[in-house]
């Protein structure tokens, strides 16, 4: 390329001159001595109106055409004035290059070289000027490059002058009023010297300063020179630096200086023998901003020319990289013998082996490979058995990644053919990773934008136009499994997903977690799906998708189910490290619970809710042996949970219930009324320590046993313990006409607690006992330390006594007193005594053992109101019973009628 221009410029320099020394000639002699000059590849055409002058001659028009080989016009000059009396000059105002044409000026070595040398031809050169006010270049669509098109299509000039065997030369090129490029050269004894400065943009800066000698021959290389191009652009690696190229007969250097960090980046030495072009131990180091890690090598390379011509070349190279990381020193040799480089491809057989480190990470390189292509589309073919390793490490990470590379093909568009992905590793979130990606490649690029280019426009493969945005993909099956650290279960997961431009997508998922028990619940296992794309946007920074989650039964520890959970969870974040949650859980008829939750550090904080609904949805969490049904009353809440790998999963929130009844195959209970705010931790319950709940219950029978309007405050930890009780506290009933209370009472008991009955009803108590034979009618108060773990007593000295102001009255039923009056004259004398008695003064003491054994010992004091006389009697009584045979006795009956009326309810609810 450079050939063409240096002939090209030379032989539009020799028809100028041709023009302004022999003007006088007529345009038709001008074009025969000019062309015989040129030779037959190259000539000019001058036009027949030509004006001419004692000092100047005007032309509308001239020609310079390329005859071979095939026939089209190189330059194209309009309204030319050429002066030679005061001076001699040549002015244009426009000169239109043909490129297309250009590329056909042909530089073969049958050109004789006596028409190149350059002295001969400065020799016979008059002192001239030759301005160009508008030079356009045509037919560049061959030319791809943005910065040279935007050169070519904007407004260039140019000036020559030569005078006194000096040539200089200056161009310009404009966009609006802004200077785009310029530049200056003098040429003088065969030296060439001068600047170009470029500036695309205002943030952008490029200077080039070159000093030449020329060698006799243009066509030749000069024999000495310096080239030194500075620059300054904030969108490149290397942001401001120096590139110096110098050389001196068959030797020189290529360098460049890092002027911002002060760090020299390469220096290629090198030397032209015997035919062929040698660098050895050229040195590069790249350590900036923009790479993570330094890249840094040796490289040795050998160019053969086997022919006299330019090409072919034959090539050997060896290039050595280095890296260094926490893993300490790694190194790849990259080498090759017997690559060939001919005008229409390269082929050069290579082979890379080593590793590079960098901090605890270590990619290894084991490859066999060919670079082939032409020089605008290279790319290398991988063989049998090449592979990519990388060993990556993070403080929570510890991925092996392994790549196959036979047959794939990497070139300046990306990465094609048939790409696998090997995964195996731990993350903070998984361990005992083994994934398989396998797919195919068209053109990939993984988002590596600043080794690719992206096809942007259509193109042709195979006699078919392909469109360039459907490039940059691979798609892929994927399958594998993984231990869910916070679950400590199996997930095993396939589908299908590509990842295509800047997006990574999953188009089909079946994914299943094995059985696990944690945190107090068993779940047989979760089967994943997909209702929606999930899409990872990784420019935008945008992750969205729609997944399903189906669960047979989540069963907790105390015994109670939730029934097939359905949970739909929307996903929406910037990548799966940071990211929103969003859905809803159905469970039987329970439902839907609303789910907003965020992930991120290894964490997912969030809270569910769901709206009041019927208490009925709920009977699956009431543990079958309870044998409770639910029959009537509505629960909302909502509550807060933390999950992650080191304390599993914690929540907290509330809920509350209203009007809920519950019906129990010995009782019931009904107006149940509560607001229930907790923690949940480690498997613990907390109930609020500064708030205890105030639960409330209308009605509540068990067995012959009923009591109204219980109230209780409850706090503290379920399951308990002696640091952590669960703990109940101003407890109160009523019951039998009176009530019952508890001022506190603690599990685990760990000290003597008091239940105090006050204004007992003694003839409700008879009546619930179904005692037909005694009649007593008044009130008692009552109090009964109880202590449920004591191995001697469950009540301990109890006490009963009478109520003030008011008397109890005993009457014996008939039959009672029949029988106590067959005992004897003795117990037929008590029986007329106490057949009835207005007791004035009652006290007992009650002890009640843990074997169900109750011992009564009692003390009474009264009269007779039947007698006249009213003398007072004073009795003791002692008595012994198992309450548990009595209390089973008294509730048969009301537990068979309540049963049935069980039953009824649990078909109910069913």
């Amino acid at each position: 390329m450079v050939k063409k221009f240096l002939a090209f410029s030379l032989l539009l320099f020799i028809s100028m001159l041709g023009i302004v020394t022999i003007l006088i000639i007529s345009p038709h002699h001008i074009e025969r001595l000019v062309n015989y000059f040129l030779g037959q590849e190259i000539s000019v055409q001058i036009a027949e109106n030509t004006q001419v002058s004692t000092t100047e001659v005007n032309l509308s028009s001239l020609l310079v055409k390329l005859n071979q080989p095939s026939s089209c016009t190189l330059v194209q000059l309009e309204n030319v004035q050429a002066q030679w009396w005061y001076s001699r000059s040549l002015r244009a105002d426009k000169a239109i290059v043909d490129y297309a044409c250009l590329m056909q000026l042909s530089t073969s070595d049958e050109t004789p070289k006596s028409q190149l040398n350059l002295t001969a031809l400065l020799a016979n050169v008059p002192n001239m000027e030759l301005d160009i006010a508008d030079l356009q270049v045509i037919n560049t669509d061959s030319i791809t490059a943005a910065a040279v098109q935007q050169l070519l299509q904007s407004q260039l000039s140019a000036k020559l002058i030569y005078q006194d065997q000096q040539l200089s030369l200056q161009a310009n090129g404009k966009e609006g009023n802004q200077d785009l490029v310029k530049l200056n050269a003098i040429l003088k004894n065969q030296q060439l010297t001068g600047d170009l400065t470029y500036q695309p943009e205002a943030e952008q800066q490029h200077q080039l300063n070159f000093q030449l000698a020329l060698a006799q021959h243009i066509l030749d290389l000069p024999t000495q020179g310096k080239l030194d191009l500075h620059w300054q652009r904030d969108d490149l690696p290397i942001r401001q630096a120096d590139l110096t190229f110098q050389w001196q007969d068959q030797q020189g250097t290529l360098s460049l200086q890092d002027l911002e960090h002060q760090q020299q980046i390469l220096n290629v030495p090198f030397k032209f023998e015997q035919n062929q072009l040698q660098i050895e131990q050229s040195r590069f180091y790249w350590d900036i901003d923009a790479l993570q890690q330094p890249l840094q090598g040796v490289l040795n390379l050998t160019l053969r020319k086997p022919t006299e011509n330019w090409l072919p070349l034959d090539i050997d190279m060896r290039l050595s990289l280095f890296s260094a990381g926490e893993a300490g020193k790694g190194n790849i040799v990259i080498y090759g013998t017997n690559g060939s480089i001919t005008k229409e491809k390269i082929n050069i057989p290579l082979e890379a082996h080593g590793n590079i480190k960098y901090d605890q990470s270590i990619a290894y390189v084991d490859a066999v490979f060919d670079v082939r292509g032409d020089e605008n589309d290279l790319f290398a073919l991988f063989k049998e058995k090449s592979t990519l390793r990388v060993n990556w490490k993070e403080p929570n990470a510890n991925m092996n990644v392994r790549l196959p590379l036979a047959d794939v093909v990497i070139g300046k568009y990306g990465v094609g053919g048939r790409l696998q992905a090997f995964l195996q590793g731990d993350t903070a979130q998984f361990s005992d990773i083994d994934l398989h990606l396998d797919g195919e490649a068209n053109q990939f690029v993984a988002g590596v934008t600043s080794l690719f280019s992206l096809r942007t426009r259509d193109f042709q493969r195979n006699g078919v136009t392909l469109k360039g945005r459907d490039t940059n993909w691979w798609k892929w099956n994927f399958k594998g499994k993984a231990t869910v650290k916070a679950l400590k279960s199996t997930l095993k997961v396939n589908g299908k997903g590509a990842w295509q431009s800047d997006k990574v997508e999953i188009h089909q998922l079946n994914a299943n977690i094995a059985q696990f028990h944690r945190s107090g619940m068993y779940v047989p296992k979760i089967d994943l799906g997909l209702k929606e794309i999930i899409r990872w946007d990784y420019e935008e920074k945008q992750l969205q998708g729609l997944l399903q989650a189906k669960i047979p039964e989540v069963r907790l520890d105390y015994g109670g189910h939730f029934v097939q959970p359905i949970l739909n969870l929307a996903i929406n974040g910037t990548d799966i490290k940071d990211v929103n949650l969003a859905g809803d859980m159905t469970a039987g008829g329970l439902g839907p619970i609303k789910l907003f939750a965020h992930y991120r550090h290894d964490e997912l904080v969030g809270r569910i809710y769901w709206l009041e609904q019927s208490a009925k949805v709920f009977q699956p969490l009431f543990p079958h042996h309870w044998e409770w049904a639910i029959i009537n009353g509505t629960i909302k809440g909502q509550t807060s949970f933390d999950v992650s790998s080191e304390r599993g999963l914690q929540m907290g929130g509330h809920f509350s219930i209203r009007q809920g009844e519950i019906a129990f195959p010995d009782g019931e209970l009904k107006g149940i009324e509560f607001a229930l705010p907790y923690r949940y931790i480690n498997g613990t319950v907390e109930l609020v320590k500064n708030h205890p709940v105030q639960v409330s219950v209308k009605h509540l029978k068990s067995g012959v046993l009923v009591a109204e309007n219980l109230r209780v405050k409850v706090q503290g930890y379920y399951p308990y313990t002696k640091k952590r009780p669960f703990t109940l506290s101003e407890l109160k009933l009523d019951l039998l006409g009176g009530d019952v209370s508890i001022n506190k009472f603690a599990l685990p008991q760990q000290k003597i607690a008091n239940v105090q009955l006050h204004n007992i009803d003694l003839s409700q108590a008879l009546a619930m006992a179904e005692y037909t034979q005694v009649g007593l009618t008044g009130r008692v108060n009552a109090i009964f330390p109880f202590w449920l773990e004591n191995a001697r007593c469950i009540i301990c000295h109890g006490k009963i006594t009478k109520t003030e102001h008011q008397d109890v009255n005993l009457k014996l039923g008939s039959e009672l007193i029949k029988g106590l009056k067959s005992g004897g004259l003795t117990e037929g004398i008590l029986a007329d005594v106490v057949s009835e008695m207005n007791l004035q003064n009652l006290t007992a003491t009650v002890n009640l053992e843990p074997n169900g054994l109750l011992i009564l010992s009692s003390h009474i004091m009264g009269y007779n109101p039947t007698k006249k006389h009213k003398n007072p009697i004073t009795l003791n009584y002692n008595h012994q019973e198992n309450v548990y045979e009595l209390w089973d006795m008294l509730n048969y009956g009301s537990a068979f009628e309540q049963n049935l009326k069980y039953d009824f309810y649990q078909k109910l609810t069913k």
